[in-house]
């Protein structure tokens, strides 16, 4: 994004910047993500400061109530960026901003993860997609061929009874799964992001659907950054908070797509370990150990699938209003 010019150099100039401006350019900050980005809000609020008024913090009050290092302050009272300006440039390649009071903003965030949905999304393509019962597919990047042809059948076929399909991106089991949703003739494809919005990893044939409205890409880092390992593992937890249910394509047992099925199960998801001729994976066994269940297409029909999940998905959300869901994952 374009460097900061004379007239943009100092960041309490722009005290009458736009809430999403102003999130943003905290994401930025060396340091803070989207995680540390909630916990600096939820610091805030006891301290009874909104948002837009920080930089009347005072150097001390931002160190010692609010929890900022001093690279970190510095950073705020001199961006190298104008936030609201990026945003702008943003709207114009079709980019929009989500706050949680948004009407668009996805309310399964608000359900499942309550005060630690994102502050902040960045939304590009086919918004209605948030509004169908959605599967979330994660899965390991050099599964087996069996594994692939078994997770696009899937995603295929529940796609033709009107579900989304929800996935990483990245190369392997999440690549079977955003193109089995697109070639089915059904609704579309979220692609929850590990980067920022500007930096989409899309390969080959998937790419070609950017277009077409039936995919959607969404993130919640600022749209210039790049992959991380750290981000790869935050966008897991939107992932699966999207997500009516779950499925995970040959977990290992360390590793993202392990990581995934556990904040499903801590999130009180319905979570599903797909079994193949290949097998459930190395991380299979434990994670049904600790409450997923095996999944065998076999002879179900499309319609039995979509049943299964939306029963599962009844009985989960069923125990969420009686209060039975554990603990929100908050790291």
């Amino acid at each position: 994004m374009r460097r900061g010019t004379g007239r943009h150099e100092d960041f309490e100039a722009h005290i009458q910047m736009s809430e999403a401006a102003i999130l943003l350019q905290i994401l930025r900050l060396p340091g803070i993500g989207p995680a540390k980005l909630r916990l600096l809000l939820a610091r805030l609020f006891q301290l009874g400061v909104p948002i837009e008024r920080i930089t009347e913090l005072s150097d001390e009050q931002l160190a010692l109530g609010a929890r900022l290092k001093g690279e970190q302050i510095a950073a705020l009272r001199h961006p190298a960026s104008d936030a609201e300006e990026d945003l702008h440039q943003c709207a114009d390649k079709g980019i929009r901003t989500l706050l949680p009071a948004d009407s668009d903003y996805p309310l399964r965030l608000i359900t499942l993860l309550k005060q630690n949905a994102p502050p902040l999304l960045f939304v590009r393509g086919n918004l209605t997609l948030l509004n169908y019962p959605c599967l979330g597919i994660s899965g390991a990047r050099k599964a087996t061929e069996e594994s692939l042809a078994a997770t696009h059948k899937l995603s295929q076929s529940l796609s033709q009874h009107g579900w989304v399909i929800a996935s990483g991106g990245a190369r392997g089991a999440d690549e079977a799964a955003h193109l089995g949703s697109l070639q089915s003739g059904g609704p579309g494809t979220i692609v929850v992001m590990p980067t920022g919005i500007l930096k989409p990893n899309i390969r080959g044939e998937m790419r070609k659907h950017l277009e077409d409205g039936r995919t959607l890409l969404l993130s919640e880092f600022p749209p210039e950054f790049g992959w991380t390992v750290g981000c790869a593992m935050q966008r897991n937890r939107l992932l699966i908070a999207l997500s009516s249910a779950a499925v995970l394509i040959e977990p290992g047992i360390t590793g993202g797509t392990g990581g995934t099925g556990k904040i499903a199960l801590r999130l009180g998801l319905p979570l599903f370990v797909l079994e193949t001729p290949a097998g459930i994976g190395a991380g299979g066994p434990d994670l049904v150990k600790a409450g997923a269940q095996i999944l065998n297409l076999g002879r179900r029909t499309a319609a039995q699938v979509a049943h299964l999940f939306e029963e599962a998905g009844a009985l989960a959300g069923a125990d969420r209003e009686r209060g039975i869901t554990p603990s929100l994952f908050t790291s």
